[in-house]
């Protein structure tokens, strides 16, 4: 009787724990919802810059897959490769689609989804990892509350829900590398190859050190032991070797083309002038310098004080504390492996002079693992408090309010996000509506054109078409492409039938590109250029560029085409000191044969007007059919 009693108390308080774990993780979940909808409710655009936005270039290949796209293809140049990851995008345009909804609304429906999976993911994790619902709730918190939400990219996704679950599987594997632990880490590893190329890569080198440590490393009874027992080692083998088979398998939709088609041969342009110069020394102390700052040093909001305070408890933790906990040990590791991964560069790019984009690495792999160690600091530091000795109630007492404080100082760190991201430049810029012209626009291509359908304009003025509309571009921003598009023949073919003399080469170009349309609007001059009182160009922001060579000038003087040559930076975004630059020939604005009709007039008779918008009595829009060139 006395057994079958303790066996329903402890059944009575595994039930109230299991209650209480999901009172926990609802009460998270619903405070996330509701600021993600005071962060959300007021918007009626994305947060972002029309022209050149990351958010409005996703946008784009939402719209590409809402209207019919294939995922797998690029949302703005036809026959490419998606320049953002197909994940985010495929999951967004089908609920869009689906539900024939705005692809913004569905940006934002998708938000809450990726949100709430998020926290469920690090919610069920850390409790795993140090057995406390206390300690999920303040990893929860200090992870998404400040600044992830709302998430309306891929890049976000994967540093929010992706990679998280990559680390909570990882654990389910190394703890029990069984069938079905395998299937789910090769999924989660083949949705992380779907969704960003870095996170891709650097979660392959970090299955690769968990192979290392927990499979060679930890079991070198089985690999090193002589005689050598080839079923024993084939049996802790085959666990990786189906993760790494689903895995690959998934990632393979999108990476098929670059290994077996393109061999990573990608334009040397997109490499060295739109990314940082990681060969720069002093750009390399100062990533140095500010990982160490923010992570253990920040003191400018009380999150950032939280988080330097706890996680450099966690980090002398891992040197003075005596614990072979699975759950601590894998922190530790992860701890090691992300900032090896991270600071990879030091080695790579200074000897081997390439890198796998460092900033991208700790942003993804890093700062998640280090929302770990900081709860292991809080571990520590209440495993601490513990060791005082107190009455019973006393400590029960010290110990929910030791938590309190923390989740509400984290509380107080939240609001401090909400008001800086309420004041966000272009947070309000989200709040205000997008040009009319632009938005008509929208609507007329949308009802009489294909997806598919290819428009001609100037760079800029292109991506904030292809963002509302999902219809391909033949010139656009370059950095947001895939670093395999040939954008050189594209800028100089644009330039050409733009400016050109030759009425037979702009024909040829238009049939070989395919191009059904020809937009303008009052923005396009000034998204190239702009000009002082005198008419002289005092700067510039996204023209037609080509990289300097003799062969592109003989073209040009062929065509009789005005340019100028300057040793610059090639991307309005990537300038300044950390950039390289370069020779550049700017397709010059004396080409413009006027404000509303900056083409060559050899043009208009391929040119049929099918649409204009006007303000105030003035067009400040116009769209062109492409005919005639059958």
């Amino acid at each position: 009787m006395d057994n079958e009693k303790s066996e329903e108390i402890s059944a009575d308080k595994a039930g109230k724990k299991q209650i209480t774990q999901c009172l926990c993780l609802a009460g998270v979940v619903i405070l996330l919802v509701i600021v993600q909808f005071m962060i959300v409710s007021p918007l009626k655009y994305l947060p972002s810059p029309l022209y050149g936005g990351d958010y409005y270039y996703q946008l784009g290949q939402v719209n590409h897959v809402k209207y019919g796209g294939n995922p797998l293809e690029s949302g703005n140049i036809n026959g490419d490769l998606p320049g953002y990851f197909v994940l985010y995008s495929a999951c967004v345009g089908f609920i869009a689609r689906v539900f024939s909804i705005d692809a913004i609304k569905a940006d934002y429906i998708f938000s809450y989804l990726v949100t709430i999976l998020s926290a469920i993911v690090l919610f069920f994790m850390i409790k795993k990892l140090f057995k406390d619902v206390f300690f999920s709730i303040m990893g929860v918190l200090v992870f998404l509350i400040s600044g992830t939400i709302p998430v309306m990219k891929n890049t976000i996704m994967a540093h929010a829900l992706l990679i998280p679950a990559l680390l909570l599987f990882i654990y389910y594997f190394i703890n029990k590398p069984s069938v079905m632990n395998s299937i789910f880490l090769g999924i989660v590893y083949g949705l992380v190859g779907l969704t960003h190329s870095i996170a891709f890569i650097a979660a392959s080198f970090l299955l690769l050190a968990v192979f290392i440590y927990y499979g060679m490393i930890r079991k070198k009874s089985v690999i090193f032991k002589k005689p050598i027992q080839f079923k024993k080692i084939l049996e802790m083998l085959w666990p990786y070797a189906l993760v790494l088979v689903i895995g690959v398998a998934i990632a393979l939709l999108w990476w098929f083309k670059p290994l077996f088609i393109y061999s990573f041969s990608q334009n040397s342009f997109y490499r060295d002038a739109l990314l940082p110069n990681w060969g720069n020394f002093s750009y390399q102390f100062r990533f140095i310098r500010d990982f160490l700052t923010t992570t253990f040093f920040s003191f400018s909001s009380v999150r950032a004080a939280l988080l330097s305070i706890f996680t450099s408890i966690g980090i002398i933790g891992f040197f003075i504390v005596k614990n072979d906990n699975l759950g601590i040990r894998y922190v530790r590791f992860l701890f090691v492996t992300s900032l090896i991964l991270t600071f990879h560069f030091l080695f790579t790019q200074n000897i081997l002079n390439f890198n796998f984009a460092p900033n991208y690495v700790q942003y993804l792999i890093l700062d998640p693992v280090i929302v770990l160690v900081f709860v292991f600091g809080i571990y520590i530091s209440y495993q601490f408090i513990k060791k005082i000795k107190l009455e019973q109630k006393m400590q029960a007492f010290v110990k929910y309010a030791f938590f309190s404080i923390i989740i509400l100082l984290l509380l107080v760190g939240q609001y401090q996000a909400y008001v800086s991201f309420k004041n966000d430049k272009w947070y309000l810029a989200g709040i205000n509506p997008l040009p009319s012209n632009l938005l008509a626009l929208r609507d007329y291509l949308v009802s009489n054109t294909d997806v598919k359908d290819t428009i001609l304009t100037a760079n800029e003025v292109g991506f904030a078409v292809n963002a509302l509309t999902g219809r391909k571009l033949v010139i656009t921003r370059r950095a947001q492409n895939d670093p395999w598009t040939d954008m050189e023949s594209r800028e100089l073919a644009a330039a050409i039938i733009f400016y050109g003399n030759d009425s037979q080469a702009k024909k040829e170009l238009l049939k070989k590109y395919d191009i059904h349309y020809l937009y303008w609007d009052t923005f396009w001059i000034q998204s190239e250029y702009s000009f002082n009182d005198q008419g002289q160009v005092n700067s510039w922001f996204d023209p037609i560029v080509l990289f300097d060579s003799a062969d592109k000038r003989d073209i040009l003087q062929k065509y009789n085409i005005s340019y100028f040559s300057q040793n610059t930076w090639l991307d309005p975004a990537a300038r300044g000191p950390d950039f390289n630059k370069f020779d550049f020939i700017f397709i010059s604005p004396q080409n413009y044969y006027n404000f509303t009709h900056p083409w060559n007039p050899g043009l208009d008779s391929y040119l049929q007007e099918v649409w204009n918008y006007s303000q105030n009595g003035q067009v400040v829009s116009r769209l062109y059919k492409i005919t005639g060139i059958d």
